[in-house]
């Protein structure tokens, strides 16, 4: 067949043996036959469950976050959850061209919802996008993009990818114990805003008001969402972004003031660097999908996310446990000091709140640096070689 003779092709340019490679791709064959087939009758089994109602899924998949007791007295935030984008899971323009077959995840929000934000957001002066806005190019109330300038990471694809692959990684959320509720595809594209739009919009109309996301460009996406069509939505909602624990340090001090979870109150030691854990387990499948066609691209994430919820929900309760230790151990390592130290100099709870607010202000009210003085480094600069000279 075309398909052995391009194995024996491939086998000779790799030095690889014709049956060993043979055997491989009949057992990927085999489990993608398997896994099919075991789609199929889950699809059968949720429908006689009734759990194939619009956002089932991402209502039920993670108890802690979803279900709540008699009078339990309301939390805020309501929930906690995260997203961001990877670019590990591309896959090459054309591969599997003539595999016409839709794969239906329910991680998925499709393309169309996700292109209602195209150009949803006005870009800000001297910015130029094409088509589409980039996260980076949305104005901010100061002028400033700083942050997101000097992080990276959503600009990392360069022309070249964006030629050579359909699909360009993905975009997805997370609950603040690890469950995945929504994956978004990037097209030809880097980080662009309506990925992260369609995705807190969808995440608004499924769990409601008092939410709470960690992005790792939360400071400014908090910006590129007040000037976009939500913007009503999301301020009723009264939903929230902050900038995540390990990346919320490689922003400027007046950001971390506001975004960083250190200073958010409700969220004790949650990081939510969520992501970048659910990144570490997929980042195992992206050799496997490179040059997959689209079904097989989309079926081996939603096999990869389905295995990785249910492995979060078999630890889900050592994981709430291993935290509520952790808390206490910390409540009772810390107690003691900052009392100790409150009363040595006379300080009060409040004092340490206000602190906080009156640096923000300070920073807010520094405009800009002060103008550089060119005679006065000079004169110091004399002054140590004379120093040095004698």
């Amino acid at each position: 067949s075309a398909v052995q003779g391009m194995v024996k092709v491939l086998c000779a340019l790799h030095n690889v043996s014709v049956q060993c490679l043979s055997q491989q791709l009949l057992t990927l064959n085999s489990v993608l036959i398997f896994s099919h087939y075991v789609t199929k009758v889950k699809t059968l089994v949720d429908q006689a469950l009734g759990r194939d109602t619009p956002d089932w899924r991402m209502l039920h998949a993670c108890p802690a976050c979803n279900y709540k007791q008699p009078d339990e007295p309301p939390l805020y935030p309501a929930r906690l959850d995260a997203f961001d984008g990877n670019n590990s899971l591309k896959r090459v323009d054309g591969s599997g061209h003539a595999d016409e077959h839709f794969f239906q995840s329910s991680y998925l929000i499709p393309a169309a919802e996700v292109d209602l934000f195209k150009d949803d957001v006005r870009l800000r002066p001297g910015a130029t996008a094409g088509n589409e806005t980039h996260l980076s190019n949305v104005p901010t109330s100061d002028g400033s993009t700083t942050c997101t300038e000097n992080w990276k990471v959503a600009n990392t694809t360069s022309e070249n990818s964006t030629n050579v692959f359909d699909q360009t990684g993905v975009f997805v959320s997370a609950c603040r114990h690890g469950i995945i509720q929504t994956l978004v595809e990037l097209r030809r594209s880097g980080e662009l805003a309506k990925y992260a739009l369609a995705t807190a919009n969808k995440l608004i109309d499924v769990y409601g008001a008092n939410g709470l996301t960690g992005y790792d460009i939360g400071c400014s996406f908090s910006k590129t969402i007040a000037a976009s069509s939500v913007a009503d939505k999301v301020k009723k909602a009264n939903h929230r972004f902050v900038v995540n624990a390990f990346h919320g340090h490689a922003h400027n001090c007046r950001c971390q003031l506001q975004y960083h979870t250190l200073y958010q109150k409700g969220l004790g030691i949650e990081d939510l660097e969520t992501c970048e854990r659910v990144f570490a387990g997929s980042n195992t499948v992206a050799p496997l999908i490179r040059h997959a066609s689209y079904f097989h691209w989309l079926q081996f994430i939603d096999l990869q996310f389905d295995q990785w919820d249910q492995d979060r929900y078999q630890e889900l309760s050592q994981f709430l446990y291993n935290n509520y230790k952790q808390a206490l151990h910390l409540i009772d390592e810390l107690t003691p000091a900052v009392e100790e130290l409150k009363q040595q100099l006379d300080l009060l709870d409040a004092d340490f709140e206000r602190w906080n607010i009156e640096e923000l202000q300070y920073l807010k009210a520094l405009a800009a640096e002060p103008e550089y003085d060119p005679e006065k480094i000079a004169y110091v600069e004399a002054l140590q070689s004379l120093a040095k000279a004698e």
